[in-house]
């Protein structure tokens, strides 16, 4: 900034002195040295101020995340530490309902400053009346951003995002003959049977699918009945409903199972295993599981927290997003590393092409769908 601003100060010094040398009047050599000397006090009070902001004299701003994600968020933190002063102090609740949760108990007096959650779980979050709207005039990047990452009521913007689709063991679907399945619904079938873990409907996942086969089979979000029939009908082919990455991962190393719908960052780990696997964008449509950053509602740091959001979606940390934490950027105006596109969603196309879901229709109806699924499907 301060660089900016002496080059700004350089340049209007050099315009009088050009005015003179070209001939110009002595009013007019004189009104551009005093426009340059005026530019010069207001750059450097504009400088201090700047200076004066960015200090938050050890403040220290609390982020609500995942357990898993805690490491990547300090590092792509530090440069934001030094900037501003700051320590980022992170609260690793597991699940994003427990953090959801635990933001609603602590509403009328929130330890957490900043929340990330997936954006179903932020919709939720909004609706409690958890979090402040975005200020725009701290929070810049916003029109940097696809549309997908965009909050219509202005609240907070996704700043990465993962998706899922079809993942198999191409070694394994050979060694039975089988083909490889382009659909969420054709992994019912019965020459898949036992090959299969699917998400459980309490996932992040479960409820996603449900709507996506659902839509496919002529239902909607506010009539799954179509879906949750089919995999009523077919419960027996399902191996393995997983609660957890680690439940996907273990069926997939020890053989148990060989197809999934998983997230699309989960493939490095499971070919660094030594495994074959290759994806496919289901007919239904990928889709996405955002992660969202918003400023909790009557935090102790609010500005600090709104600059964070700026500095989690700016080009300058959208550029780290890939590769410290393993999830596509959400910002257009980044470039993923060629050997990370492979598996990550980039660029425009790839973006629009992302299934997006009614969340609110999702949100009314989860938990009468989670209490069939427990009843009629997933029984122990």
């Amino acid at each position: 900034m301060q660089k900016r601003k002496l080059t700004s100060l350089m340049l209007s010094a050099a315009l009088a002195l050009s005015l003179a040398a070209c001939g110009g009047s002595s009013e007019e050599t004189t009104a551009a040295a005093t426009e340059a000397a005026a530019s010069e006090e207001g750059g450097e009070a504009a400088a201090e101020a700047d200076a004066a902001a960015k200090d938050f004299e050890g403040a220290e701003l609390v982020v609500a995340t995942w357990g898993w994600a805690e490491a990547g968020l300090k590092e792509l933190a530090a440069d934001f530490e030094e900037t501003y002063n700051c320590t980022i102090v992170t609260d690793p609740t597991s699940g994003n309902g427990d953090r959801l949760n635990k933001l609603m108990a602590e509403k009328n007096a929130p330890t957490a400053d900043v929340a990330l959650l997936t954006k179903n779980y932020a919709d939720m979050g909004k609706a409690e009346g958890l979090f402040e709207t975005i200020d725009t005039s701290i929070v810049t990047s916003i029109p940097d951003l696809y549309d997908i990452a965009i909050d219509e009521e202005g609240y907070g913007p996704c700043y990465s995002l993962c998706r899922y689709g079809i993942m198999y063991d191409v070694d394994a679907l050979e060694a039975a003959g089988l083909p490889v399945p382009t659909s969420y619904v054709e992994l019912f079938d019965d020459q898949y049977a036992g090959m299969v873990t699917l998400p459980d409907m309490t996932s992040t996942a479960g409820p996603y699918l449900l709507v996506a086969m659902a839509e496919a089979l002529g239902g909607s979000a506010d009539d799954v009945t179509p879906a949750m029939e089919l995999m009523q009908e077919k419960k027996d082919n399902i191996n393995l409903w997983y609660t957890t990455n680690s439940d996907v991962v273990n069926a997939f190393t020890t053989g148990e199972d060989c197809i999934t719908v998983f997230m699309d960052i989960n493939m490095p780990s499971l070919i660094d295993s030594g495994l074959n696997i290759a994806w496919v964008d289901a007919e239904e449509g990928s889709f996405a599981a955002p992660a969202t950053v918003n400023v909790v509602k009557g935090c102790q740091n609010s500005e600090l927290a709104q600059l964070f959001v700026e500095y989690l979606i700016c080009e300058d940390t959208q550029n780290k997003i890939a590769e410290v934490l393993n999830e596509a950027p959400v910002n257009k105006n980044v470039t993923v590393p060629e050997e990370l596109q492979a598996y990550l969603a980039t660029g425009e196309d790839s973006m629009a092409a992302l299934k997006e879901f009614d969340e609110t229709a999702i949100n009314e109806n989860k938990e009468e769908w989670i209490d069939t699924f427990q009843r009629t499907v997933n029984i122990d």
